[in-house]
């Protein structure tokens, strides 16, 4: 389904600043991108196993409804995280192993924790993306800075909360091996700063790229921070479309 977003619905386009990847709807795609978002909003949020066991879409209509925001804000945020998600599995070497919307005790309260947390494992050798998401009509310096000094905080690692809270997943979902994983990362010293990659991503209504590139670098400078963003120009009127074609069977 990420492939989905990034290769039928949105195409790259010109960046105003250099290693800003940009992408946009491709042209007449709109109904494509709004599809396969009814379908991840499920997923994200409930959980595909679970509306299968509730019988498919039309029966669990009602619980993936429930389990949608309501509020502008944290439809949002909501759905840049899912997007930022999308972006990791599709664009990067890197794979976010639970979709930690899923688990949210209240719809209309942000999640807690990091935004994205993903991992590369390469025989004994592993890696973890750090992400931060922002969803904006217009960005601005502080909109980035601030997640840059999300990224920055445990030393620019992983919120340990957020490690452990991907492991008990992984564990009740019988994933053992990849629990582990996170289970090693969580011992103190067992992450090293030039196995962290940060990533700022943006949900946007105009070009971000010239903020974005702006970000400051990582208190730490073995590790690397990269950017990157989707720009929907009518941002507002997409997202409250993106819940509303969601919530119908």
């Amino acid at each position: 389904m990420a492939k989905k977003l990034f290769d039928d619905w949105l195409e790259s386009m010109p960046s105003t600043a250099t290693d800003v990847p940009l992408f946009k709807e491709r042209a007449g795609t709109r109904s494509v991108g709004l599809d396969a978002l009814k379908k991840l909003l499920a997923d994200h949020f409930v959980g595909e196993e679970v509306v299968l066991k509730m019988g498919g879409y039309a029966k669990a209509a009602e619980t993936i409804k429930n389990s949608l925001p309501t509020n502008k804000r944290t439809r949002s945020g909501d759905l840049g995280e899912l997007i930022a998600t999308e972006y990791v599995d599709a664009k990067t070497t890197f794979r976010v192993p639970v979709r930690k919307l899923r688990w949210k005790s209240d719809r209309e309260m942000p999640m807690h924790g990091n935004d994205v947390i993903a991992i590369e494992v390469k025989g004994t050798s592993v890696r973890v993306l750090k992400g931060e998401s922002k969803s904006r009509v217009q960005f601005a310096t502080g909109v980035v800075e601030e997640a840059a000094k999300g990224l920055d905080g445990h030393d620019g690692r992983p919120n340990p909360s957020t490690l452990a809270f991907i492991m008990k997943r992984l564990y009740e979902q019988n994933r053992d091996q990849e629990a582990k994983v996170f289970g090693g990362l969580q011992v103190d010293g067992a992450l090293a700063a030039k196995n962290v990659f940060h990533l700022i991503f943006a949900l946007a209504g105009k070009d971000p790229s010239k903020h974005l590139a702006a970000a400051p670098k990582p208190k730490s400078s073995a590790i690397k921070r990269a950017t990157a963003a989707v720009v929907i120009t009518d941002h507002a009127a997409f997202v409250d479309m993106v819940y509303t074609n969601g919530a119908k069977p």
